[in-house]
């Protein structure tokens, strides 16, 4: 049996880190934007840009023909290009320096894959096929879409607060254990869909809860 060659999943950190994409066409347009999503500072490298490419003006826009200088200082790479010569430089060039690089439909040239995604404020569901289904990948990312809600975001926001507050309390680590694993039922999800008024009191009468069972 083949190894798998996509076996090990990382959630990356890119903020105020560069990320190169080379191409200038929507596909290429499409990963740029993701990554600035991502907070990186973002070079996109090409001799022509799709006319969207000046209305983002976190992109920095480098009209030029690829060369492997663009890729100085960078922590990925996105080879986004109709040019499949350009895309195998790229990639090689990007090994040869060390640093990480995806070319878009081409898995056999890439490092790292990027999955479908769905995400809901700080949460992050990704889907991969290894690159054997992207259109799987698609669909399963649908179907999840329908499964997790808006109420999700508004949970994760509240979460983020309560975590931070419960830890600055001194509680024992147990405590502290049973406190997040409370937050996390089924009647405090129920309260998110209900909004942020009932969460937050779901959540108070959770934590009262809590300390009097310490």
């Amino acid at each position: 049996m083949t190894e798998p060659h996509f076996a090990y999943p990382i959630v990356l950190d890119l903020g105020g880190r560069t990320a190169v994409v080379v191409g200038g066409g929507k596909v290429a347009l499409r990963k740029a934007r993701a990554l600035a999503d991502a907070g990186a500072e973002v070079r996109v490298v090409a001799p022509e840009f799709a006319r969207q490419f000046p209305d983002d003006e976190r992109l920095e826009c480098v009209a030029a023909a690829y060369d492997a200088q663009h890729l100085d200082g960078a922590a990925v790479v996105i080879a986004a290009t109709d040019d499949e010569a350009v895309n195998a430089q790229v990639a090689a060039d990007a090994r040869a320096a060390g640093v990480l690089v995806n070319v878009v439909d081409r898995p056999a040239l890439c490092d790292f894959l990027v999955p479908a995604q769905m995400v809901r404020g700080d949460l992050l569901i990704a889907v991969s096929t290894g690159g054997a289904a992207p259109s799987l990948s698609r669909r399963l990312r649908e179907r999840l879409e329908t499964e997790f809600g808006p109420e999700y975001e508004t949970l994760l926001a509240a979460l983020r607060q309560v975590r931070d507050r419960v830890k600055s309390q001194g509680l024992p680590p147990a405590v502290r254990r049973r406190i997040f694993e409370r937050l996390t039922e089924d009647d405090i999800l129920a309260a998110a869909r209900e909004g942020r008024d009932a969460l937050r009191r779901a959540i108070d009468a959770a934590l009262a809860q809590a300390r009097r069972e310490r």
